[in-house]
């Protein structure tokens, strides 16, 4: 019944309650939905008010593999799954008409450019293939706003909803790992607004100023992270507390040309904490300058974090680098759901917290641990794709059969758990949860290369035997992860499909949701709340969140 009512279009709260004024969406990148239980005893700010006071979804995954960052976000985003809405994976190998294959990066659109770090490759979401939330709410009333905001790369886009004619209404706005500044792409804006250029100018510099790293995390709550000098961190050398932009110049090959000394720094500061603390700065002036909230209408306000993942990778869960992250983020959500407050006012906001996914702990550490955990080296994988050429090239059956046949050569290495055809992918027949997963992903045509991942594979060139010409997905085994970090995220095991889902709001009921949630309900259920429609592209469903309007109908 709920979604007929959905695809129907009308998508109102049932006793026709006053809608909230601003919907905000609080996305962080690789955040493990067990951390606000394992470090529930140090949060006291914006954590700690969403763990108290919001609406707690303990069985919420991402439902959908494999689990990248583009995918995830933009599943969050839109409500419905990768295989939908057409970013099905960070790239892709793609099929020419000549025969020849190419890399498709989701985002590179060289008709664009990037407004703000003129060397940067442009960017837009013309791969996308739906709408999503700041579509909706901007549909909903000429006068609303949609703002998106992250600190990696491009990936306020597909928050920020489609382009539209009038210029004015298009904001999507990231931290750029080139040049420091807060850019957008020409596919929306043809000049940044005042008000983001302004802040480039006079507030940026201030937060740029520090270049060490430091530890906050107070003394008593250390213990919760594993010891801070694990020779399997970073990179090896420089894996304690401080952590100082100079350590990073040092491990470069010098001289450096201002252009790639500003680039490399870039990239420290928008990853790192102080990146975190110019995105949520900069939130605060879009309510702002934009009066979010503040207008009798419903807006929308996104805010993607990246260095969650970017620390995540370099250091892994449980180091105390990541739980300095987290300390941090939970002061300044704190301070910032404080301002909202204050703002827009405590009745006149939802806000839900989630991740686009979750990720392993680090191999090195399980090992150390005693348990089982296995590091794919880049000449395993190419020891594979070695095998599979012979394979390939000794095959003499029905050409019709041979994706099965490569399948079952891969499923023989010791890493691989499964591999799975075109055929079973596009299949609507009996699967487990791994092979659900993977369908809700599944675009033909349009296959990923990971995991089997080598310095090559990354840089597009791919052979002819590897198994994406095939159109064939790898899943490794559990507990498996490759070389490209310290904690490689990307399977359909649970430990990266498991994130958080938090609401908090007027007329949300605190405590913990009963039901399974998935990261394709945030969006449905952000709209039902401010009575949105939506299009029948939406694969998620509106979430009991105990609203006193009236619970959604079942």
């Amino acid at each position: 019944m709920l979604a007929a009512a959905l695809l129907a279009g009308a998508c109102a709260p049932s006793d026709g309650g006053e809608p909230p004024k601003l919907l905000v969406v609080i996305a962080l990148d690789q955040f493990r939905a067990s951390y606000l239980e394992e470090y529930d005893a140090v949060f006291s700010g914006g954590f700690r008010r969403l763990r108290d006071e919001g609406r707690r979804y303990d069985r919420a995954l991402a439902d959908h593999a494999p689990t990248l960052s583009l995918p995830g976000h933009t599943t969050v985003a839109t409500g419905s799954h990768p295989g939908t809405h057409g970013f099905n994976a960070n790239d892709w190998i793609e099929a020419l008409p000549t025969g020849e294959r190419r890399r498709v990066l989701v985002f590179r659109d060289t008709s664009a450019r990037t407004l703000g770090s003129p060397n940067e490759g442009g960017v837009s979401t013309r791969n996308l293939r739906v709408t999503g939330l700041a579509d909706w709410v901007r549909d909903a009333h000429r006068d609303a706003r949609a703002v998106a905001l992250a600190t990696g790369t491009a990936l306020a886009m597909p928050y920020g909803g489609r382009p539209l004619a009038d210029e004015s209404r298009n904001h999507a706005y990231w931290l750029s790992e080139r040049t420091g500044v807060f850019v957008t792409s020409t596919y929306l804006r043809s000049a940044l607004p005042d008000w983001v250029a302004r802040f480039n100018e006079t507030i940026l510099p201030r937060l740029k100023a520090d270049s060490t790293w430091t530890n906050t995390v107070p003394q008593e709550y250390r213990h919760l992270a594993r010891r801070d000098d694990a020779p399997y961190e970073g990179d090896g050398v420089h894996t304690t507390f401080p952590h100082r932009f100079s350590d990073v110049l040092d491990a470069i090959e010098q001289p450096l040309s201002d252009a790639r000394r500003l680039a490399v720094h870039s990239r420290w500061f928008s990853t790192g904490p102080y990146g975190d603390e110019a995105l949520f700065a900069l939130a605060r002036e879009a309510v702002g300058e934009l009066a979010l909230g503040q207008r009798g209408v419903t807006d929308f306000l996104a805010v993607a974090v990246k260095s969650t993942d970017r620390q995540g990778h370099d250091y892994g869960p449980r180091s105390l680098e990541q739980l300095d992250i987290l300390v941090r983020l939970d002061r300044l959500l704190g301070g910032f759901l404080e301002f909202l407050d204050r703002a827009v006012g405590r009745e006149h906001y939802v806000v839900v917290l989630t991740a686009d996914h979750g990720a392993p702990n680090v191999v090195e550490y399980e090992l150390e641990q005693g348990r089982p955990a296995r590091r794919v080296t880049q000449q395993d994988i190419q020891a594979v794709l070695d095998r599979i050429e012979r394979f390939v090239q000794a095959y003499d059956g029905d050409d019709r059969a041979l994706p099965e046949a490569i399948a079952r050569e891969l499923e023989r290495t010791d890493f691989i758990a499964r591999a799975m055809t075109p055929a079973e992918l596009a299949g609507t027949g009996p699967a487990d949860h791994i092979l659900r997963a993977y369908r809700n992903t599944y675009i033909p045509g349009r296959t990923t290369t990971y995991p089997l991942w080598t310095d090559d594979v990354l840089y597009g060139r791919v052979g002819d035997a590897h198994p994406v010409n095939w159109g064939i997905v790898v899943e490794l085994e559990e507990n498996t992860q490759i070389y490209t970090a310290r904690s490689a995220h990307g399977s359909a095991h649970r430990y990266d499909r498991e994130v958080p889902i938090v609401i908090l709001g007027s007329g949300i009921r605190s405590g913990r949701g009963e039901e399974e949630a998935r990261t394709i309900d945030v969006a449905p259920t952000l709209a039902w709340l401010a009575g949105l429609r939506v299009p029948a592209t939406v694969e998620g469903r509106v979430l009991d969140v105990g609203a006193r309007r009236g619970s959604p109908a079942r």
